[in-house]
């Protein structure tokens, strides 16, 4: 009786020990699908940033149908920091006496790989054509081995066109490919970094503040390696921006802009500048030198209202000779158009 019944059990444990990690796992798909759809049709709507992402399609077509001087700004932080688009669009407008229209297309702590796609998803794909794209950049945002968002890459600024390219070309690791292919599909995981951010900061106002003054420290260290300053960085991605640039007729100025930070005013881009001017892109260094006015900036790395109105004044400067009155396709002579700076 007793061997009996503690076999009936133990059958009957064996029974339901299947629907209980049935039961789980059930529970853990809805929990999942649940943080997916509240991810799709909430969080992500209430992030500035992709709101901001979700525009630039609509942009960069309203951009290349205006009539006149067509500008996109595409790069980091910095393209929306550091340049007052309107601002530099009336100073255009009042030296080159052309109508001049600007839009910039920024993704925040991005890279070169980030902006090539950026300029294939917006501009080249679609055939949106502009008289200039302007690439303001700091630090190593030009070498190759950055750390990409690839959440943010996946969703917004490439298709299933761009994996291969994107899988062999700018991800290392089998776990960084993992990633991005992840992040195609399910958008809670994609967007985790960000979404995180937007709790944090609804649940502390302080945040973003705290969030950059931790990226200023860790950005400090990195570059305080002097075995990471002596390394030679490979230029691969800027290669193919350029090429690729130039196979769609795109004409392109790359600035450099000043910051806090000495060992990036004092940085010379020798192999950079060198690569971009052989192309016959125009390179413009507004750094001037190495001492810059500390009270024109937010943090180690943007402006604040003055240094942008300064800055935007010296940046619409170095574009307008190219852009003149006598310059009625801008882009050629943007093409044919020499370095500043």
């Amino acid at each position: 009786m007793s061997s009996s019944t503690s076999s009936s059990e133990a059958i009957g444990a064996a029974i339901a020990a299947p629907g209980r990690a049935t039961r789980i796992a059930l529970v853990l798909l809805l929990v999942l699908g649940g943080v997916e759809v509240l991810t799709r049709l909430k969080l992500v709507r209430m992030s500035k940033e992709f709101e901001q992402f979700r525009s630039y399609p609509r942009l960069a077509t309203e951009l290349a149908h205006r009539s006149g001087l067509r500008l996109a700004i595409v790069g980091a932080s910095i393209a929306h920091e550091d340049i007052d688009t309107a601002l530099l669009a009336d100073r255009l407008r009042a030296t080159t006496r052309l109508p001049a229209h600007t839009e910039a297309f920024s993704a925040d702590h991005s890279y070169v790989n980030t902006w090539y796609f950026m300029l294939n998803h917006y501009f080249w794909q679609p055939g949106n054509r502009v008289d200039l794209v302007v690439v303001p950049f700091v630090g190593p945002s030009l070498y190759d081995k950055n750390e990409i968002e690839i959440g943010r890459l996946a969703r917004f600024f490439t298709s299933v066109e761009d994996w291969p390219e994107v899988l062999g070309t700018d991800l290392a690791t089998t776990a960084e490919r993992a990633d991005f292919l992840l992040s195609n599909f399910w958008a809670s995981w994609g967007a985790r970094e960000r979404m995180q951010e937007l709790v944090f900061t609804r649940l502390f106002p302080n945040y973003k503040a705290y969030a950059r003054e931790q990226q200023n420290l860790f950005l400090a260290q990195q570059f305080a390696n002097p075995r990471r300053a002596r390394k030679a960085r490979s230029l691969v991605a800027l290669e193919r921006l350029l090429r690729t640039a130039r196979e769609h007729a795109t004409p392109l100025c790359f600035v450099v802009f000043p910051t806090q930070r000495a060992d990036w005013n004092q940085q010379p881009y020798a192999e950079p500048r060198r690569l971009i001017e052989a192309s016959g892109v125009p390179y413009v260094d507004l750094r001037g030198g190495a001492d810059v006015d500390t009270s024109i900036f937010a943090d180690l790395v943007h402006m604040n209202l003055d240094g942008r109105t300064l800055y935007t004044g010296l940046l619409a400067d170095a574009l307008a000779p190219v852009l003149g009155p006598g310059s009625s396709e801008a882009g050629t002579a943007f093409a044919a158009g020499g370095a500043g700076g």
